[in-house]
C-alpha cells in the first residue's frame, strides 16, 4: 500500500527528479517580507525578585526562511523587553506560544515554499524539493500515524528543526541572560541526550522546552496530554503524571500545552507540584474564531462539570475564560497564571487569540485593544 501511495505521489507532483535544486529568497524581498507590527506593551505588579514575560511575536511564513530571518523577527521583541526594563538577569521567564517552533519544518527551504498561496500549496512543494528524502521516510520510517503524509513530513526535517530550534532558543537566552520557555515544536518522541535536543524514531509530539539563562536545554521536556481532534491524526498524546515541573529563581514553573489546560486531571497536577507560576502556550485558528460558536471539546468526550447548554451557544472566546486556565486554576500556590497565543498569518491560515492571565488568585484584564500586525509582550514583575 506504501508503495502504490508513494508512486500516486510521484505522479501528482509529475517529476521523477529525486531532489530539484533550492533557491534561497532574494535577501532585499525577504526583508521586505517580514512582518513590521505594532507593539502592545502591558505591565503588571512592582516586585523586584524578576519577571514573567508573556511575548506574542506576530509572524509569518516569511519570518521562517531562515534561521536569521526568524532571530530577526523574535529579537526586536526581546530588545524591546529589554529596553523597557523588563528584562531582569538570570531572573526572567519568558513563555512563547504553541507551535512557535513547528513551522521551522520549512527554514532553509526553497523559495518557492514561501511564495506558495497557500499551506497545501507550500507543503507540495516542500515535498517535491526533498522528494527522495520523502520518499525514503514514508517507505521506510515507522509509522504511528493515521495521516502518514503529515507524519512524514515532519519526520524527514526533523533534526534540522531540532538543531534550529535549540540554537536559536539558547542563542537568545544566553544573549538576554533569561530563561525561556519555548513554546513548542513537532519533533518525534525527543530527548535531550548530553545536552542536545535529540529526535527518536518513536511517534510524533507537540513537545515544549525550558530554556536557562546560560543557554542550556533542560533535559525534561513538557509534552502535550490531550491533542484535539485534527492534531490526533499525526500526533500522539504524551503520557499522564510525566509532565516537568522546573525549578526557576522565581519558583517552580509548570506547564500545560494548549488543550491540555481543558482537562481538570491536569489542575490536580498542578496541585501536588506546588508550583508558583503556571504557564499555557497556545495556538488557536482561523482569524476570527473568537467570535465563532463554540462546540464543545474536540478529540475527547466534555468533562462532567461542562454544562451542555454551553455547547453551540456561547463564544470560543467565553469557552476559554470558563473552561480552560481562568476558570479552572485554583491552586493556592500559583500566584501567576499566564496563557499566551500564536499570531499571525502563515500563507493562508491566521492564527489569533487573545492572551489571559490570572494574578494572585484572580482573573487580571487584558488591556490589548486588538489591531492588525499586533505584537504583544506582557510583563509581570514578581
Amino acid at each position: 500500500m506504501r508503495f502504490f501511495v508513494a508512486f500516486s505521489i510521484l505522479l501528482s507532483l509529475g517529476t521523477v527528479t529525486i531532489q530539484c535544486k533550492k533557491q534561497s529568497l532574494d535577501s532585499s524581498l525577504l526583508f521586505e517580507s517580514l512582518p513590521k507590527p505594532n507593539l502592545f506593551i502591558q505591565k503588571e505588579g512592582k516586585g523586584k525578585r524578576g519577571t514573567v514575560i508573556g511575548m506574542e511575536p506576530y509572524l509569518n511564513q516569511f519570518t521562517y526562511a531562515s534561521e536569521e530571518s526568524f532571530y530577526l523577527s523574535l529579537k526586536e521583541y526581546f530588545q524591546t523587553a529589554k529596553e523597557n526594563d523588563m528584562l531582569f538577569v538570570d531572573r526572567s521567564i519568558v513563555v512563547l506560544p504553541e507551535y512557535i517552533g513547528t513551522w521551522l519544518v520549512v527554514t532553509g527551504e526553497d523559495k518557492s515554499i514561501f511564495l506558495s498561496g497557500t499551506i497545501l500549496e507550500a507543503m507540495e512543494q516542500l515535498v517535491k524539493h526533498n522528494l527522495g528524502s520523502f520518499l525514503w521516510h514514508y517507505l521506510f520510517s515507522n509509522s504511528y500515524a493515521s495521516d502518514h503524509l503529515k507524519e512524514t513530513l515532519f519526520r524527514m526535517k526533523a533534526w534540522q528543526m531540532a538543531d534550529r530550534y535549540q540554537s536559536l532558543f539558547s542563542r537568545f537566552a544566553r544573549e538576554y541572560r533569561v530563561s525561556i520557555l519555548a513554546g513548542s515544536i513537532v519533533l518525534p518522541h525527543p530527548k535531550v541526550v548530553e545536552g542536545k535536543i535529540t529526535p527518536t524514531d518513536g511517534p510524533l509530539e507537540n513537545v515544549a522546552f525550558y530554556f536557562h539563562p546560560d543557554g542550556r536545554v533542560d533535559e525534561t521536556i513538557v509534552r502535550k496530554l490531550f491533542p484535539i481532534a485534527e492534531e490526533k491524526q499525526f500526533l500522539q498524546e504524551g503520557k499522564a503524571n510525566e509532565n516537568p515541573t522546573y525549578r526557576t529563581p522565581l519558583g517552580r514553573l509548570y506547564t500545560m500545552i494548549c488543550a491540555d489546560s481543558w482537562f481538570p486531571e491536569e489542575y490536580r497536577e498542578l496541585v501536588q507540584s506546588e508550583s508558583e507560576i503556571l504557564a499555557v502556550p497556545s495556538f488557536v485558528s482561523p482569524g476570527d474564531v473568537w467570535q465563532s460558536k463554540w462546540n464543545g471539546y474536540s478529540g475527547y468526550a466534555n468533562p462532567s462539570d461542562v454544562a451542555t447548554k454551553d455547547i453551540g451557544t456561547i463564544t470560543e472566546k467565553t469557552a476559554w475564560r470558563k473552561y480552560s486556565m481562568l476558570g479552572r486554576q485554583k491552586s493556592p500556590h500559583v500566584k501567576l497564571a499566564i496563557n499566551v497565543f500564536f499570531r499571525g498569518e502563515l500563507w493562508d491560515l491566521t492564527a489569533s487569540g487573545d492572551a489571559f492571565f490570572q494574578w494572585m488568585g484572580k482573573p487580571l484584564n487584558n488591556l490589548v485593544k486588538d489591531q492588525k500586525n499586533q505584537g504583544r509582550l506582557y510583563a509581570f514583575y514578581l
